[in-house]
């Protein structure tokens, strides 16, 4: 046998590894990146995204695990009305995309169950409740006075100061209530924010401009501004970015760094969380970051103890205080449920209801749910097929019904 046979029966046998590997994995065949994001291949790949797109790490601390006890009252199944019936919670996790659902109650876990390819260590994609958790960093450094949120983008980051945001305060830009054109409609691939999906890497798509910036880093200066936004609520990712990028110039130190140090280790979380970054080293704030399901439960019981953790205050109580305490939003864009005042306040959605409940929200499925009246979280992974569903229902009313269906069960 000569040197070039033995070459190639290499090649093939670690093709057909290769292959058996994805096999076993659930890779889906012929996976791309104009088309990760979107079902049925996202149901596998919101919970490998390391195996997708490159990440840096966001490391927790061996040293300082925050136990979750399961209670004395957990349970392995249940039944709640859901869609005007009687339906068990297997029932509704299949019709509706859930890869993990988790009710923690007075501290203990009172149900915790995995889906799809999602397990109790893997990390899922959180969307953009990655947003909610840089928030938690930029309240954390308000406190430390290493920023004020009175002023202007452009103070720390000179870059951004012919951009849209750039005579924005911190303030304005965390409420979204800033000046910039930044424009995000999912359906509609010519928006900013699918633009920006270009830049970032997260997509190949035909719609692409040739020659786009590739890092967001050269994309959020290109931004304009729109006098008649500013002042109004109006969801814009790229203001999250925004402020990741002065974080970053502030402390002279990576994001990924700045939530490991003042989120992720003092929170006690179990596991390292990743989060993206594209060519130019931006870390995506806005959607990129990963976690498993019991560590984004650790910081959701975060907020509901008023930012303490192990006795300690790791996030100015103040400033959860501030999110929960708004007034609703009387410009609201969105549907208003009988009752609610919704409102958004640091990254974070104000329910509006009684109870002052929050959230953090991310397309395609993704939830951390505070309620201080019954003192419980809930946290929802999915991989809802579209941004804001499946196509048929819409998701977000959906998701809200099963919250307060989870809320009535388990309160």
């Amino acid at each position: 046998m000569n040197k070039t046979t033995i070459l190639l029966l290499f090649g093939i046998g670690v093709l057909a590894n290769s292959v058996c590997l994805a096999e076993q994995s659930g890779r889906p065949e012929n996976l791309t990146l104009a088309g990760f994001q979107f079902g049925p291949e996202n149901r596998w790949t919101f919970s490998h995204m390391r195996e997708v797109l490159p990440t840096v790490n966001i490391p927790r601390d061996p040293r300082r695990m925050l136990v979750l006890k399961q209670s004395n009252n957990m349970v392995s199944d249940f039944t709640v009305t859901f869609e005007g019936r009687k339906q068990t919670i297997d029932e509704i996790a299949e019709n509706h995309h859930i890869d993990g659902l988790l009710v923690l109650k007075d501290s203990e876990i009172l149900f915790e169950k995995y889906y799809g390819h999602l397990t109790e260590e893997r990390p899922h994609l959180m969307n953009s409740i990655s947003k909610s958790v840089v928030a938690l960093v930029a309240g954390k450094l308000v406190g430390q006075g290493v920023i004020d949120l009175d002023k202007p983008v452009a103070h720390y980051v000179p870059a951004l100061a012919r951009s849209g945001w750039g005579p924005d305060s911190l303030r304005t830009v965390l409420d979204m209530r800033d000046g910039s054109d930044y424009t995000e409609d999912y359906p509609d691939f010519s928006t900013t924010f699918r633009i920006q999906d270009c830049a970032i890497g997260w997509t190949d798509a035909d719609y692409c401009p040739e020659n786009s910036p590739r890092s967001l880093y050269e994309f959020l200066p290109t931004i304009g501004r729109n006098e008649a936004k500013f002042g109004k609520f109006s969801y814009r990712s790229g203001s999250t970015d925004v402020i990741g990028w002065v974080l970053e110039k502030a402390t002279g130190q990576p994001l990924a760094e700045l939530i490991s140090t003042h989120v992720w280790k003092p929170m006690g979380a179990e596991y390292d969380a990743n989060i993206t970054v594209d060519e130019g080293g931006f870390v995506l704030a806005d959607h990129g970051m990963s976690s498993t399901l019991r560590d984004l439960t650790r910081l959701g019981l975060l907020v509901l103890n008023k930012g303490k953790a192990f006795g300690t205050q790791v996030v100015p109580a103040d400033f959860i205080e501030d999110m929960h305490s708004q007034s609703g939003d009387p410009d609201w864009p969105y549907t208003v449920g009988e009752g609610l005042e919704p409102y958004y306040r640091s990254f974070w959605w104000g329910e509006g209801n009684e109870g002052r409940d929050l959230s953090g929200v991310g397309i395609h499925g993704q939830f951390v749910r505070v309620v201080p009246k019954s003192n419980m979280v809930i946290v929802l992974y999915s991989t809802w097929p579209r941004a804001d569903g499946d196509g048929i229902t819409h998701g977000w009313d959906k998701a809200a019904e099963l919250q307060n269906a989870l809320i009535g069960n388990f309160q």
